[in-house]
């Protein structure tokens, strides 16, 4: 499903080159759960923003369901992201001045008929438990309530892969769990594969294997305990 291959990232600043992803080689299955982990600015957030093509990459070679995407133009992967990608930010990015529904059909705008786009994000917010909040602008809806409506725009064009970026970094930890709750809920229902970043190791323990980062490079990967258990 997806696969990476001697990545190489770096940022250049005047004449500074600062090196954050160092020939980075995993593979990740179809269904699989898999946390990324490691100290803040160990590149974790990097490594999955070119997974998803929001950046380009300078070496090595990145595959999702075989499509090389270290190749694809900016056309193509809007393309991807629009079809089987779902990207659920730790800021939430939902427009201030659209309400719940309207930021949920987003994703299907450009695809998909009116009629039919405003169908699929009410059920997709209902699927949140938040179809009573979908007239209300972000600024009216408590933190854990705008994840829920990024979560609701990320699931709206049916995912195969949902890539998480510290979901609920900016949520207390009551919220910030039922925030998990309901993508590994998610996760059960669509039979989706999803990469999460992030730094809290409770949170990491949830999922099937564990890609521990540190200074831009792969330390090793971690199969979950409860799983190798499982196995035996």
């Amino acid at each position: 499903m997806i696969d990476v291959k001697n990545v190489k990232k770096s940022f250049i600043t005047g004449n500074s080159k600062t090196i954050i992803l160092n020939d980075v080689t995993f593979s990740i299955e179809r269904g699989r759960y898999v946390a990324i982990t490691g100290p803040s600015g160990s590149g974790k957030s990097t490594l999955l923003n070119v997974i998803g093509g929001l950046e380009p990459i300078d070496g090595g070679e990145i595959y999702i369901n075989r499509d090389p995407v270290h190749r694809m133009n900016d056309d193509e992967m809007a393309e991807m992201r629009a079809s089987i990608i779902g990207y659920v930010f730790q800021q939430f990015h939902l427009l201030p001045t659209a309400t719940a529904l309207e930021n949920v059909m987003m994703p299907l705008l450009s695809t998909t008929s009116s009629k039919e786009v405003v169908e699929l994000a009410k059920e997709s917010l209902k699927r949140v438990g938040l179809e009573h909040r979908m007239n209300h602008l972000p600024s009216k809806l408590s933190g854990g309530e705008q994840q829920r409506v990024a979560i609701a725009r990320a699931m709206v064009i049916k995912p195969r892969i949902l890539l998480a970026d510290e979901p609920t970094g900016n949520l207390d930890s009551e919220t910030g769990k039922r925030i998990i709750d309901l993508i590994e809920g998610l996760r059960e229902e669509q039979k989706m594969t999803i990469v999460l970043v992030t730094h809290d190791l409770d949170l990491a323990a949830r999922a099937d294997s564990i890609i521990h980062v540190r200074d831009g490079e792969v330390g090793y990967i971690e199969q979950n305990l409860a799983e190798k258990v499982t196995q035996a």
